[in-house]
């Protein structure tokens, strides 16, 4: 009898181990996988990292996301999107939200793939992306990629003022400008540098030129990254476009000579400067 017993005992044992060396098998192919992607991820090859990504997902082969798995999502989302796949993304995004709760980050990229699916998909509406940068926003969202997706609402609206001529998508986009200039209390330099080119279309310069110093005031003795230095080159821009409307044209040619100075000559700023000594004799 005592024979029988060890001997079950043995066999669970072994069962157990086996079992553990299956699991183990598992999660190392999913790392595999995982790493596998997000390299190609790095190098820009979007779709083949998604199917990368979706191997690592069907070898954890479980309906529960935990762990590893939240982060391989993450990482599928993030290529899904620059794939230009804004469906696929979408539906990885929501699957991140119940499984990992509303974070904000999810909420914000959310309201910019709503922006690319307006107008595209039947079921989706600006109104939707509105609704996820609001949700954000009553989560205290002030992140870079909360302004980014704000500002990507701001463009769907002048986007359709382009295509239609409808003033009424420029009083949609200015109304949401005003409120992101409250929200970072006119303290972030992106937001300004929008709001800028935003009234100069609506041909408020004296606006668009308070906006473009208050920018670059913001910028001013600050180490610039890549996204910041952008910022700074569409302010500069603006602000010698916005001197030309206003017909000062000596003022507007100094500053795009400000610009050249800094980042050298490109075809639209060479249009301008060439208007512009056509005017000045």
């Amino acid at each position: 009898m005592a024979l029988a017993v060890r001997g079950k005992i043995k066999k669970i044992f072994i069962l157990g181990v086996l079992s553990l060396v299956l699991l183990s098998g598992c999660g190392a192919n999913e790392k595999k996988y995982f790493e596998s992607g997000k390299a190609l991820l790095e190098e820009g090859k979007y779709a083949q990292a998604v199917e990368v990504f979706d191997k690592a997902i069907g070898v954890h082969g479980s309906k529960n996301i935990r762990g590893l798995e939240i982060d391989i999502l993450r990482y599928r989302a993030e290529a899904e999107y620059k794939a230009g796949d804004y469906k696929a993304a979408e539906h990885t995004y929501r699957l991140l939200i119940s499984a990992d709760e509303e974070r904000v980050e999810y909420l914000d990229m959310l309201a910019i793939i709503y922006t690319k699916l307006s107008n595209v998909d039947m079921d989706i509406d600006i109104a939707d992306a509105a609704a996820m940068y609001d949700k954000a926003q009553s989560l205290d969202d002030r992140s870079e990629l909360h302004i980014n997706a704000g500002i990507s609402i701001v463009q769907y609206y002048e986007d359709m003022y382009d295509k239609s001529s409808d003033s009424s998508y420029l009083d949609k986009a200015e109304e949401f400008l005003e409120n992101q200039l409250k929200e970072t209390n006119r303290k972030n330099a992106k937001v300004l540098a929008v709001y800028a080119k935003h009234m100069s279309k609506r041909e408020d310069y004296e606006k668009a030129l308070e906006a473009v110093e208050e920018g670059m005031a913001l910028l001013e003795n600050k180490t610039l990254n890549a996204h910041d230095d952008e910022t700074l080159k569409s302010l500069m821009f603006s602000k010698g476009s916005c001197y030309e409307y206003m017909s000062d044209y000596n003022k507007a040619l100094e500053c795009f000579n400000a610009y050249i100075e800094k980042y050298g000559e490109d075809e639209a700023v060479s249009h301008e400067v060439a208007f512009l000594k056509s005017r000045i004799r």
